[in-house]
């Protein structure tokens, strides 16, 4: 993000991006921990999701890991857990530049999302404040009108036969493709997904309909070089894993690695330089 930390912010970077066609990488917080959100925005990532549906995390600590993403540089976003407005509207308030709304299956479930995220008249958001204004350079009330990350999930069968209506709703910044519950909803299995299935032309048909409105679109992906394979073919907002996911991957490599009968009897200094 460049440095957003206590700096003032003519613009989201994040809506920058997508909207220029570029690519905004991004990961899942699950963790509920903002010690952890810290840590991950040292890394570099464009934004960090809250989890807020598929986590246990707190409205109180959900507040504190978008300060801590903030101090790193990325833009604070969540996942709300419904299309709600109480949701979406205490979310906005307490610092999110930007949120992921689930099971958007039609355009008049987008046109709600948006409804919920602006102020009159364009919507009817409630105006209270945001923690977050006093770091945006201008008013925050009209700077929400173009910066705000207004990013829908299709992840249903149906979302998918109307993604090109979804898409085409005013406001909309872009989508994001949950594959897991895409598959649940066309009765697929895990088996069933990746090259030459109808769950990737399905993906496939979600992309074509973004490019077509000039919306960006965006998918949860399992490693960096499927976040490399989606960039090059098109999608913008993507995600790699999560602070939960890539933390056990780390811990699993190296307890893997371990030889538990002490290999050749080598020294700590042989295993990896001078240890101790």
């Amino acid at each position: 993000m460049g440095g957003f930390g206590s700096n003032k912010i003519a613009s989201n970077p994040v809506t920058d991006k997508l909207r220029s066609g570029q690519p905004a990488v991004g990961t899942w917080l699950s963790l509920c921990s903002p010690v952890a959100a810290e840590i991950m925005a040292g890394i570099g990532w464009d934004w960090l999701v809250v989890d807020a549906e598929h986590s246990p995390v707190g409205f109180e600590t959900m507040v504190n890991c978008f300060r801590a993403a903030q101090l790193g540089g990325a833009v604070p976003m969540a996942r709300v857990p419904w299309n709600d407005t109480v949701w979406i509207q205490r979310t906005l308030d307490a610092g999110a530049l930007g949120l992921v709304v689930p099971m958007v299956n039609t355009a008049e479930d987008a046109k709600g999302v948006v409804s919920n995220m602006k102020y009159a008249t364009k919507g009817q958001r409630s105006f209270g404040g945001s923690r977050v204004a006093a770091y945006i350079d201008g008013d925050y009330r009209t700077w929400t009108d173009e910066n705000l990350a207004i990013i829908v999930m299709i992840e249903t069968a149906q979302a998918v036969e109307n993604a090109e209506a979804i898409l085409a709703v005013e406001g909309v910044v872009g989508c994001f493709i949950g594959p897991n519950d895409l598959a649940l909803s066309m009765g697929l299995s895990p088996r069933d997904t990746g090259p030459g299935t109808a769950h990737e032309a399905a993906m496939m048909e979600v992309l074509a309909a973004a490019k077509k409105t000039g919306k960006a679109a965006g998918k949860h992906c399992f490693s960096g070089a499927e976040v490399t394979l989606r960039i090059g073919q098109g999608f913008q907002f993507l995600a790699l894993s999560s602070d939960a996911g890539l933390m056990a991957m780390a811990a699993r490599q190296a307890f893997t690695a371990i030889d538990f009968t002490g290999g050749s009897g080598g020294s700590a200094q042989d295993a990896q330089g001078k240890l101790y």
